[in-house]
């Protein structure tokens, strides 16, 4: 009986050993979870911080600033020239909305509006009206250039080709 009980007894020990064993097994991953967790969570910080200061400077940055950042080619001045004056419409907006009420003001008070033009929003939307049009008139430009090199390169195949025939 003495021979059973302690068989038993470190049957029991064991199978203590082991479950200890494994509770520090899984705490250690509970561990390595947690870890992998707050890296994962500063690296997600770290990169919403880097966005907001991307969004922060380009709300901060002058729109002249956002075009001569840009590349220093014509296609590419087109394309930060036109995101400034989206930033810029999008800025306008606020600017609108008081603007608005003014003239709304103005009618209810009876004020004759001689010289609409004073308002800034008004303004920006003839400069950006503009420079719409200019803009396009750039993009057909731009196109033309395109058709004209092509052209010539087809001249210089030609010519190469008259030369060898000769």
């Amino acid at each position: 009986g003495m021979r059973v009980l302690k068989q038993i007894r470190k049957e029991v020990q064991l199978e203590e050993k082991e479950k200890a064993r494994a509770a520090r097994e899984a705490e250690k991953i509970k561990a390595a979870e947690e870890k992998a967790k707050i890296s994962a969570e500063k690296a997600e910080e770290k990169k919403g911080k880097k966005i907001l200061e991307e969004i922060r400077r380009d709300m901060n940055e002058s729109l002249e600033e956002k075009v001569f950042r840009s590349e220093n080619n014509p296609e590419a001045r087109m394309v930060a020239a036109e995101k400034a004056f989206e930033i810029g419409r999008e800025r306008m907006a606020f600017l609108k909305a008081e603007e608005k009420e003014i003239m709304e003001l103005e009618k209810s008070l009876g004020i004759e509006d001689v010289n609409r033009d004073v308002f800034l929003g008004q303004k920006f939307d003839k400069v950006y009206d503009e420079f719409k049009a200019n803009n396009n008139e750039l993009e057909i430009l731009l196109l033309e250039n395109e058709k004209l090199k092509e052209y010539l390169s087809r001249l210089d195949r030609m010519e190469e080709k008259v030369k060898a025939g000769n």
